[in-house]
């Protein structure tokens, strides 16, 4: 028996010890890096639950921090580059990827520096090959034409655009394409079809009967096995693509047995595609190219090798390495049925296998590389590795025990760092920066800028939309329209206890239905968001009553009041300043600027500085309190009758520590804010800081985040 070590359960270390047991001379273990173990007594060392600890005798480890997946294709780039000039051997060098997302940008990378292809053996998830999107726009055009009984032109196109159809059925003959979009109609038949692919081979997907089960399946195996005959022509080039299509038709054959042995009314086009989205979800693919003088490309649990001279790690982010055990799923020795009835979890939580591997990788390298992302996004947590806090936590103590002489570990949290990227302002980019300060700059523009200056000029300047609307967003939107629609019958007026009861009974009405209005919702994440906005907004009404029951009067003046005024930065320079301001009231006489913020508040209080004043306009900690600074200064020049008044601005926000509780933060300055003392001490850094966003001679430079 040879053994690769693998998580086990409990069940699983106590049956291989027992089988060690029983018989050791005829079974050989195999550690992950292929390694014979001689001593049986090592193996049950890794059976033990102690934690593995990274011990700290490690050399000439770096550790990188970056900000995003470009960053580290760089790093390696230039690593390598050094390494090749310090004439070190190329198949001593292992680059070992955290996420395999990175293979190919770095496997043409490679190639061009060293001049040689890598030797690589990677895991390579299908969800990231394009195939995958070819065959997912296919089920998809099925489907819908199950649902509608024809065709729906956009899903048409969408399969007709695709770069393999193209190039392997279309042959570049865009005559359909172009036929296709004068149609008048968005549903075309299967009759209409055929006139224009009679001749073609790509007819094959259209003519699947999505009703009928055999039929559905024997269709789309023929186009499978056609796309394979196609990449054949050219097998070196099309590798992956080929064995992606053998791996989906071996997972396909499984279910012909199920086909047969059940009837067909139950099992269609839409049972294919579960199947099909499971095996993208569950299957990779062992892309395998030996090349015993090239850099080693290897996963993270890929086979290892004994003595390393330079060893690079990627993506060493939390949720990578180690991965997330309840989203990573790994076959065990005990069958499914078995695990089921003894209530065993499939997901197994063992760290010692990663910290085990993780150790050995250091242990067997001479100089280490660790890159990390400090930025979250989809891909990434942006949370260094918990293995990354431990040879901090090692390094710290070291450099204060300096009698310790065995330990050498070099820490560095950045490497040749790569210079932000930096824009001059063209004449079109002034004339557009113009443009929107005529149209209208918001507070929440000026924020983007001070966050970083190359998002603003991606989203305000080119307007890309680069960045998804967050789950946190999507609720603070249906928060903010629900206090607006449950308020407005009480603005103009005091706030009475019965107005508070008929909020009470309205509330969950009000709710359902401007959820319900959100159709781009799932209806699980619809349940999630209800759950939240429900918890919320109670709160609201329940912070509401407790300020009627100890005798403050509420006036409500406006809700989701829109404001904006025309500002003179100088040099002939005028700006539309506009805001939304999300509540404006008045408590016992005095006028509130209330903004809502649905994230917990650790503080209670506010309390700003003369000396912070110029930071609040710069520094994007400082966001929040900014925003209000400036709804208070379009908030006087609004209603001018107000300005010799002095305003209070403050956040509603859940308290921190306190189930079901809202408070009321308010900001606190240094003295009474009138409209005159605004002018003075606010007004000038506000206008400074929009003279830079505008001024021709300053560029747009990119902002580096440091480590965290």
């Amino acid at each position: 028996m040879i053994y690769k070590f693998n998580l086990l359960s409990e069940y699983e270390k106590l049956f291989i010890k027992k089988i060690i047991q029983i018989n050791q001379e005829s079974i050989q273990l195999h550690s992950i890096c292929d390694i014979q173990i001689k001593k049986f007594h090592d193996f049950y060392i890794n059976l033990q639950d102690k934690p593995i600890l990274i011990n700290n005798q490690l050399n000439n480890l770096k550790i990188i921090s970056v900000s995003n997946e470009i960053e580290q294709v760089k790093i390696i780039e230039k690593l390598v580059d050094k390494l090749i000039k310090n004439r070190q051997e190329l198949s001593k060098i292992v680059l070992v990827l955290g996420d395999p997302y990175l293979t190919f940008p770095l496997l043409h990378s490679l190639k061009k520096i060293s001049g040689i292809y890598p030797s690589i053996s990677i895991d390579y998830p299908l969800k990231n090959l394009p195939i995958h999107y070819t065959l997912d726009s296919i089920f998809q055009l099925l489907l819908k034409k199950e649902k509608l009984k024809n065709f729906s032109k956009k899903d048409i196109l969408r399969v007709l655009l695709d770069g393999y159809i193209q190039k392997l059925f279309l042959k570049k003959d865009l005559s359909f394409i172009e036929k296709l979009e004068i149609e008048n109609s968005n549903l075309i038949s299967e009759e209409n079809i055929n006139k224009y692919l009679f001749n073609n081979n790509l007819n094959i997907i259209f003519q699947i009967p999505t009703h009928n089960t055999k039929k559905s399946f024997l269709g789309i195996m023929s186009f499978i096995r056609k796309l394979k005959n196609l990449f054949f022509i050219n097998t070196k080039k099309h590798l992956l693509e080929l064995k992606f299509l053998s791996k989906l038709e071996n997972y396909m054959q499984r279910i012909k047995i199920l086909i047969r042995k059940t009837e067909c009314s139950f099992f269609g086009i839409k049972d294919l595609f579960n199947i099909y989205q499971q095996f993208i979800k569950t299957e990779k693919i062992s892309y395998i190219q030996k090349n015993s003088k090239g850099i080693h490309l290897i996963g993270f649990l890929g086979s290892y090798f004994e003595s390393v001279e330079t060893t690079i790690m990627t993506s060493v982010n939390e949720g990578i390495i180690p991965p997330n055990t309840e989203e990573n799923y790994y076959k065990t020795l005990i069958p499914s049925d078995i695990r089921k009835k003894f209530n065993l979890s499939s997901s197994q939580k063992n760290e010692n296998f990663y910290s085990h591997h993780f150790k050995n990788i250091l242990e067997n390298s001479k100089n280490i590389y660790l890159i990390y992302k400090n930025k979250p996004d989809e891909l990434n947590s942006g949370e260094k590795s918990r293995f990354i806090h431990q040879i901090e936590m090692i390094s710290n103590f070291s450099i204060k025990d300096k009698e310790r002489k065995n330990h050498s570990l070099i820490l560095s949290t950045k490497i040749s760092p790569i210079s932000p990227i930096v824009i001059k302002k063209s004449n079109s980019m002034i004339q557009r920066l113009y443009e929107l300060a005529t149209h209208g700059l918001s507070p929440s523009s000026i924020y983007l800028y001070n966050y970083n200056p190359l998002l603003f000029y991606y989203k305000k300047v080119l307007g890309l939309n680069i960045e998804k609307i967050s789950l946190k967003q999507k609720i603070g939107k249906i928060i903010h329209k629900i206090l607006e629609v449950l308020y407005h019958p009480i603005k103009g007026n005091f706030i009475t206890i019965d107005e508070i009861d008929t909020m009470k009974k309205n509330y969950e009405f009000i709710i359902k239905k401007i959820i319900s209005e959100n159709k781009k919702n799932p209806e699980e994440k619809n349940l999630l968001i209800n759950s939240i906005v429900n918890n919320y907004i109670k709160n609201f009404i329940s912070w509401e009553e407790k300020t009627f029951h100890k005798g403050h009067k509420i006036f409500i003046k406006e809700l989701e009041c829109k404001v904006s005024t025309l500002l003179d930065i100088g040099s002939n320079k005028k700006v539309n300043l506009y805001g939304i301001i999300d509540r404006i009231d008045e408590c016992d006489g005095t006028t509130r600027i209330l903004d809502y913020k649905i994230g917990i508040s650790k503080i209670n209080k506010i309390h700003i500085s003369l000396n912070k004043i110029e930071k609040i306009f710069q520094d994007p900690h400082y966001g929040n309190i900014m925003q209000l600074l400036i709804y208070m200064y379009l908030w006087f020049k609004s209603f001018h009758s107000y300005k010799k008044n002095t305003p209070v601005i403050a956040f509603v926000s859940p308290e921190k520590n306190k189930i079901n509780s809202i408070q009321t933060i308010p900001i606190n300055f240094f003295h009474q804010i009138t409209y005159e003392n605004y002018i003075k001490e606010f007004l000038p850094y506000l206008m400074n800081r929009i003279y830079e966003i505008l001024d021709p001679k300053i560029p747009i430079e990119e902002k580096k985040f440091n480590d965290f």
